[in-house]
């Protein structure tokens, strides 16, 4: 061992030595590390497949219960334990597991959207779910069918206003649960709910009472679905100016919202509805100390919409008796609450109520300004006023608006020529005729300026509304059945008439300028066909929707984009992308 003595050799040694050992302890670890998330595997391999084992309705509640549990605490594997899911269900070989494991797919899905406004991806996912439902046999597996119809429903209540389509949903998923009994699919409970809640919403409260308390009778065991009868019941019972019944109902949910899944939210709810009921009524003091303490709860569980609401009943009447400093403080409660749930009818009723205080402050600048808003807003709430009625509102809106500025311009003139005649009293005629002059070219200047801005505007509104109707009329295109298409087609994958293209070519033209004509500038030799491709891409659709509009494949369309790109690179050294972005 003398020639270890040499540091040089000995340096290796002890280096070789530490590289084996070290290797060798990763060695270990990474055998540890695979055999754990084996181990592991082989658990969840294991739960997965006693899952599909289970009975119904008991395998439904399971599978629901797994896909809350992969939203919420294990988001990052969701997908692969969804694969996981469906190899196990398809290993089942039964018809029945499968379609129920699609089913809570697509409820995940939708778990998943909620807080995502892209309607989009609302629409593919009500999509998807009809098809499925395409694929199921109602008299075979009613319960799947069901539970479907109510994804379909709920999809569209996320939308808003889509009240009526819901509403279709829901009842075909109320007739198939009537067949099925309780015991074997306790889902009827919340379907039969959600039917209750779409008549209310249809102001048909008769019907709404008369289905919530049979609700009450079928399901006698009590749970937060309870919470959620009753105080529709409550609730319908307010409108239809019942008020003794509308305060026992509201009393039980305070008096029993430990039934509720979060009992201190349910709390401020009741409060707050109980002091509906009290201004309706005319006990003003005793809605205001249920006000007071509801809001602050509200407020706390971050119940925005119900927050928003009641801060606006309790600014009312703070106006209603002068205290201009409470109603300001719960106004702006009130608009920060809405600004987080975004609902139309709260902020119907916040303008509403601004018109209101700025008339008790007596400020008829902004009291005509807020009165114009809740104006618009009242008409974009009736779900049957059309999209053409609520852009004609907002135009008179603009309108009035101009009216506003120009009286004012006009009174702001007359002053000023008052004005200028008292100076003449006092003034020399030169300083006069000199001020009047100077004075005269800054008017002038203003009022140009004026109509410059107000012109301005006018474009802007044209031209959103150039986009709107471009929109309503790929829409209107889109939603046209096979056997109304025109037969004579402009060219091999286009679906418009000589007419519809026309039609859409001046609109498109309103919606962006000289753009079409600048496309045929820097390629000359662009097909017809190609330029209508590129006004569709233009519109930002995806691959599917352009489809549907120029009555081509997804293929075809992928296609076309690609000879068009190769165009592009070819004549103008650019991207396809690049091209439709630079062309203004």
């Amino acid at each position: 061992m003398t020639h270890l003595n040499n540091f040089p050799l000995r340096k290796i040694y002890f280096n070789l030595k530490r590289y084996f050992r070290d290797s060798l302890m990763r060695n270990i670890k990474k055998c540890i590390l695979l055999f754990l998330l084996l181990s592991s595997s082989n658990q969840l391999f294991a739960q997965y497949k006693n899952v599909f084992k289970l009975p119904f309705p008991q395998q439904y509640i399971a599978i629901d219960k797994i896909i809350d549990t992969l939203v919420i605490k294990e988001s990052k594997f969701a997908k692969k334990k969804l694969e996981l899911l469906e190899l196990q269900a398809r290993k089942t070989k039964s018809e029945l597991i499968l379609l129920n494991f699609k089913r809570s797919e697509i409820r995940y899905r939708y778990i998943r959207t909620i807080g995502n406004e892209k309607r989009p991806i609302l629409n593919k996912l009500i999509l998807d779910t009809e098809r499925l439902i395409a694929r199921v046999d109602e008299e075979k597996y009613p319960e799947i069918a069901a539970l479907l119809h109510f994804q379909i429903g709920n999809s569209l209540d996320y939308q808003k206003y889509n009240y009526k389509e819901q509403f279709k949903h829901y009842l075909k998923a109320y007739e198939l649960f009537k067949d099925i009994p309780l015991k074997q699919f306790p889902y009827r409970y919340y379907s039969q709910y959600a039917i209750a809640l779409a008549y209310y919403r249809f102001e048909e409260y008769e019907k709404a009472i008369k289905l919530s308390n049979e609700i009450e009778y079928l399901f006698p065991k009590k749970d937060f679905n309870s919470i959620l009868t009753v105080n529709l019941l409550g609730l319908s019972y307010l409108k239809l100016a019942k008020y003794d019944k509308a305060i026992h109902s509201f009393r039980w949910i305070l008096k029993n919202r430990e039934y509720a899944l979060n009992p201190r939210a349910w709390k401020g709810i009741s409060l707050c509805n109980l002091a509906d009921v009290y201004v309706e009524v005319g006990k003003k003091n005793t809605a205001i100390r249920c006000l007071s303490q509801g809001i602050p709860i509200l407020k706390e569980e971050a119940v925005h919409e119900n927050l928003a609401s009641s801060a606006i009943v309790l600014a009312r009447i703070y106006i209603e008796q002068n205290n201009s400093i409470e109603a300001k403080r719960n106004i702006d409660i009130a608009i920060e609450a809405n600004t987080k749930a975004r609902t139309i009818t709260n902020s119907y009723l916040i303008n509403k109520v601004l018109y209101d205080y700025y008339q008790l402050k007596k400020d008829p600048k902004l009291e005509l300004y807020y009165l114009q808003l809740s104006t618009l807003y009242k008409d974009s709430i009736d779900i049957n006023t059309s999209i053409t009625k609520r852009y004609k509102a907002e135009i008179n809106f603009e309108k009035e608006k101009h009216f506003l500025v120009v009286e004012q311009i006009k009174t702001k003139i007359r002053n000023q020529r008052i004005f200028v005649f008292i100076l003449v009293i006092f003034t020399v005629l030169v300083l006069i005729i000199i001020y009047v002059f100077f004075d005269r070219r800054r008017l002038k200047h203003k009022l140009e300026q004026q109509e410059l801005l107000l012109t301005n505007k006018k474009i802007s509104s044209e031209l959103e509304q150039a986009n709107i109707r471009l929109d309503e009329f790929i829409q209107s295109l889109m939603l046209k059945e096979t056997g109304n298409l025109v037969s004579e087609l402009v060219n091999d994958y286009n679906i418009y008439s000589e007419v519809d293209w026309i039609e859409f070519k001046n609109l498109f033209d309103q919606a962006h300028p000289r753009y079409l004509q600048s496309i045929k500038e820097k390629l000359p030799n662009i097909s017809p066909a190609e330029i209508r491709f590129i006004a569709v891409y233009k519109l930002n659709f995806n691959t599917n929707e352009m489809a549907q509009v120029l009555n081509i494949s997804p293929d075809a369309v992928r296609k076309s984009k690609k000879r068009l790109s190769l165009k592009i690179a070819q004549d103008l050294d650019q991207t396809f992308d690049q091209f439709i972005n630079s062309v203004q």
